[in-house]
């Protein structure tokens, strides 16, 4: 199956692209749609044939739309764990998706900014991801695909309440926008802790870069609105556009005081030292990984020579990941050959 799975994904990932607005602070944008169908029940009380009548329609649905360009759809139950894996890493389906063993699947479209899970925690969850600060075009990209499937599927909607969920913190619009921000600064100035307990006030919420339950690894945050009901999809949007606008100058205030010159040797240290690592050495955990190259990417911010790039930085973010060194490798590796892997890998995108 790893050889089906190279077949279908490109070498590059379009959504972490050095793009976008503020490609050195924010990631990439993610707008998802929690929806459900009318006349079923949610994934976790619907019995095995409910959940496949349910995941017929949908496909069936998904295709007629013409949505999905160039689509690929697979169901989770042909899939082997290191498939589930890279997906993912790949951020096409969750944590809860990949453990489930009912009637779920996934498509994504050819060029991964479009996917959408089917019986996750609710039936239906639509995705748009996009490099860069990109909430517009990403929100227009999410929102044409919810509108266009809904032409198609009847979505389980209250007059009370708005879109109908399995967990109440996404019933209203059911949408959740997020931008994932790298925040090494105020991170290294001792300011982000109070950034972030200030955001719990703003109607937003930071997690880890794989979402709820999940660590922070190289000071990527995964910051998005935390609650779904109560205003309009454009509303929420804003508020999550302000905080990120803020964080955004935040951390450009913290990189500039760092570059000040009772801080300036000891941060490019940091910077080249952490460059070196990256260049030399010849076992890596992710997370070592992950260390080091948030420092070179705060340092090619700041203006400073490394003879690398941000869009390297960006692919190798992802592509460094456990399953995708092993699906590279064409077999599940162990954790010392993956660091080994790891370190092989990142040396030869460094020259």
């Amino acid at each position: 199956m790893a050889a089906r799975l190279l077949s279908w994904f490109r070498d590059r990932i379009n959504w972490a692209a050095a793009e976008g607005d503020w490609p050195d602070i924010v990631f990439s944008t993610r707008v998802r749609f929690a929806r459900n169908i009318h006349g079923f029940p949610f994934p976790a009380r619907a019995s095995r044939q409910a959940q496949s009548e349910l995941r017929r329609r949908a496909l069936e649905a998904i295709k007629a739309s013409r949505l999905f360009p160039r689509s690929k759809e697979a169901a989770l139950e042909t899939l082997s764990p290191l498939e589930k894996r890279f997906l993912v890493e790949r951020r096409h389906i969750s944590h809860n998706l990949a453990a489930a063993t009912g009637a779920q699947s996934v498509v994504i479209a050819s060029d991964e900014t479009l996917s959408a899970m089917i019986n996750e925690e609710d039936h239906l969850r639509l995705q748009a991801i996009l490099p860069g600060f990109s909430v517009d075009k990403c929100l227009e990209l999410a929102s044409a695909a919810e509108a266009g499937l809904g032409e198609l599927l009847p979505y389980a909607y209250g007059s009370e309440f708005g879109f109908l969920t399995a967990c109440p913190t996404n019933t209203g619009t059911g949408m959740r926008v997020s931008c994932m921000v790298h925040l090494p600064a105020l991170g290294r100035t001792g300011r982000l802790g109070a950034v972030l307990e200030s955001l719990s006030h703003l109607g937003v919420t930071a997690r880890g870069m794989y979402g709820e339950g999940t660590y922070v690894l190289g000071d990527l945050y995964q910051v998005s609105n935390s609650v779904c009901l109560g205003r309009g999809e454009a509303d929420f949007a804003e508020s999550v556009r302000r905080v990120i606008r803020n964080l955004i100058n935040f951390e450009i205030k913290a990189r500039e005081d760092l570059l000040r010159p009772s801080l300036r040797l000891k941060t490019e240290d940091a910077v080249h030292r952490a460059r070196a690592i990256l260049s030399c050495a010849r076992l890596m955990s992710y997370e070592e990984f992950m260390q080091n190259s948030s420092l070179a990417r705060m340092g090619l911010a700041m203006g400073l020579r490394l003879g690398l790039d941000l869009d390297t930085l960006n692919q190798m973010t992802i592509q460094a990941q456990p399953a995708h060194l092993s699906v590279r490798a064409g077999r599940e590796l162990s954790p010392e050959r993956r660091d080994e892997a790891r370190a092989e890998f990142v040396r030869s995108r460094l020259g």
